[in-house]
């Protein structure tokens, strides 16, 4: 039998991260809101050598997530994202709503993702959750105030989680992403090749942590280009 990746978010990064596993014959459940897009890229997975599956959920609707913990995945990637303005804002130019919205995309989608698949998870004591999270998860910056905020506060769920589930032989991980991913949005931006992340180098980081042995668990695993903002820590 084929291992299973659920993948939530399915454009750009999670798109790429789907079809990485599907060359390698995996089962690829695509989640997300839109189902034009899910199916899109179910057939693309099965296209790619995987089997590919279209499942039409939201994040913030707990009830469109039960059907994950009927089927419980191997591997979970949750690459969501809050969607909305591209760039940096001052706190107080920024609008009221930006604040709840990406509290209810990050922090409150992830709790409710893990209050779904952990159960099984934990019953059948192993999987690998990893959460895919911004530079703003590990340094604050000027301008983004919103995404620091829900990032923060996601990265001590995942923390939370990681801690409560290895003793019952579950793999969870924070993959903070410290630097923008290269797409054509980023380039077209002018972006240097050397500050730019390959979603492909992200989709490997997923593999390789999921192939770890509980012997040693990498719990966060910083992803940083050569050109990025080396004054950060680490």
């Amino acid at each position: 039998m084929p291992e299973t990746l659920l993948i939530v978010g399915v454009r750009k990064l999670g798109r790429t991260v789907a079809l990485h596993f599907a060359k390698k014959g995996w089962r690829v459940v695509c989640a997300s809101r839109t189902a034009s897009d899910v199916e899109a890229l179910a057939r693309d997975v099965t296209a790619a050598g995987g089997q590919g599956v279209a499942a039409v959920c939201d994040l913030q609707a707990p009830e469109s997530l039960v059907r994950f913990a009927e089927d419980p995945p191997d591997l979970v990637v949750a690459a969501q994202t809050a969607g909305g303005r591209f760039g940096s804002l001052p706190l107080l130019e920024i609008p009221f709503a930006e604040l709840s919205q990406a509290l209810a995309a990050y922090p409150q989608g992830t709790w409710n993702l893990l209050r779904a698949v952990g159960p099984a998870m934990l019953a059948r004591g192993r999987g690998t959750f990893l959460q895919i999270g911004t530079s703003s998860g590990v340094r604050t910056k000027e301008g983004f105030a919103p995404l620091g905020a829900a990032q923060h506060a996601l990265r001590a769920l995942v923390q939370v989680a990681a801690r409560e589930w290895r003793i019952r032989g579950v793999h969870v991980a924070y993959l903070p992403v410290d630097g923008p991913i290269g797409s054509e949005r980023t380039r077209a931006a002018g972006m240097a090749a050397e500050r730019l992340i390959s979603p492909e180098a992200i989709a490997e980081a997923c593999a390789y942590l999921h192939a770890q042995g509980p012997d040693a668990w990498t719990h966060e695993l910083l992803l940083r280009p050569t050109g990025g903002d080396w004054s950060a820590p680490t």
